[in-house]
């Protein structure tokens, strides 16, 4: 195979690669003093200086791309990508990132409410297919905001909540007192209540001896764990991350979609010997071509995975018949609500919520995804 260089975290060429490889991507996007998108994930530029110099949302776009740091407009003018989201199998999390405190922007809901409003202009004139963006952000505004301006695209909230700045230790220092008192069976309950379609949560809720850390009952990606989660969420959709490679095949096998880093198109085999296959979701896989990359030599994997990836439908391509069976085998694994005809109707506009994904993350089945995040 060709050598592989990773791309930049939040680079066209990343999110490019993430878009092909995978069911999708995940990218962050913040405004700039001008109003406009950058996608970026940290709060500050590198460098020294006061911290309010810094902050993105204190400096003009302009600025902000002499910094290397990409806009969404320039993301858009991509067509690879643009006409990947819009041929209806491919999936984008864009995730909404609040400013630092030095940027001296007090009004959280003010600012969220100008990010809908212009990511509603800026996709508009794309018409993507229903559910092919779900937007979130730690910020516990995202939903009354998104129900308050009538936002078109789902959102949900990302968990445990982490505040928006600071090193990644501290934070996560903060943010373990909310860890430790939201059960997984509350967060369900309490997303349900907003209408919110998805949850999205770290994988220490559900792996790990975390999860026992709640005082509510402990779920899992396997065994009655994971019967008790599926019941709980019945149909409500499951973005996890991360999604460590040796365990990429219980979560996509549990119905989850994953949010992973490793995008590394060389990594052929799972550590349990199977082949991993990175478009579960818009690139299905036949039982037939399965068993061949599962039973494939290492040294074979790689031609046969080409091989698929250009001979195989999309999840477009993919008759009505094939489509309808396999959401009502998926809901019926995963407790969906509502008769086998229902949860059928659904494969049209509800498929990415109620099924595993490998978003740049997955493995077999437009129920789970594999969502790409290629950090470099």
């Amino acid at each position: 195979m060709t050598v592989w260089n990773q791309p930049k975290e939040n680079s066209i060429d990343a999110l490019l690669h993430g878009m092909q490889f995978a069911d999708g991507v995940e990218f962050d996007l913040r405004l700039s003093s001008d109003g406009d998108f950058v996608v970026y994930h940290n709060e500050l530029v590198p460098g020294e200086g006061p911290k309010s110099e810094r902050s993105i949302e204190r400096m003009g776009t302009d600025e902000l791309r002499s910094h290397g740091i990409v806009t969404f407009d320039g993301l858009l003018s991509q067509r690879p990508f643009t006409d990947a989201w819009q041929a209806g199998g491919k999936t984008a999390n864009i995730e909404f990132k609040v400013p630092h405190p030095a940027a001296q922007i007090d009004d959280v809901d003010g600012y969220l409410r100008a990010m809908m409003r212009l990511l509603e202009e800026k996709l508009g004139p794309f018409d993507l297919p229903d559910r092919s963006a779900l937007v979130y952000s730690f910020s516990p505004r995202i939903g009354p905001v998104a129900k308050s301006v009538g936002f078109e695209f789902p959102v949900t909230r990302l968990s445990p909540y982490l505040r928006p700045w600071g090193s990644k230790p501290i934070r996560r220092l903060v943010g373990t007192p909310n860890f430790i008192l939201s059960t997984v069976t509350g967060l369900i309950k309490q997303h349900r209540k907003e209408g919110m379609p998805a949850l999205a949560m770290a994988l220490q809720y559900l792996q790990g001896w975390e999860r026992f850390l709640h005082l509510g009952t402990p779920m899992a990606i396997r065994g009655g764990g994971l019967e008790r989660l599926n019941r709980a969420r019945a149909g409500m959709g499951l973005h996890v991350w991360p999604a460590p490679l040796e365990l990429e095949a219980s979560m996509l096998e549990a119905g989850f979609s994953l949010i992973s880093d490793n995008m590394d198109p060389r990594v052929v085999s799972l550590p349990d010997g199977g082949a991993r296959w990175s478009r579960p979701a818009s690139q299905p896989l036949d039982e037939e071509w399965r068993e061949r990359l599962d039973t494939a030599a290492d040294s074979e994997r790689a031609d046969l995975i080409k091989e698929a990836g250009e001979s195989l439908p999309t999840w477009s391509e993919l008759g009505v018949s094939r489509r309808r069976g396999i959401v009502v085998e998926q809901g019926r694994r995963m407790f969906w609500t509502g008769s086998g005809r229902a949860d059928a109707c659904r494969v049209q506009l509800c498929r990415r919520w109620r099924s595993k994904q490998f978003q740049a993350l997955q493995r077999q089945r437009p129920g789970g995804a594999f969502h790409g995040v290629v950090r470099g």
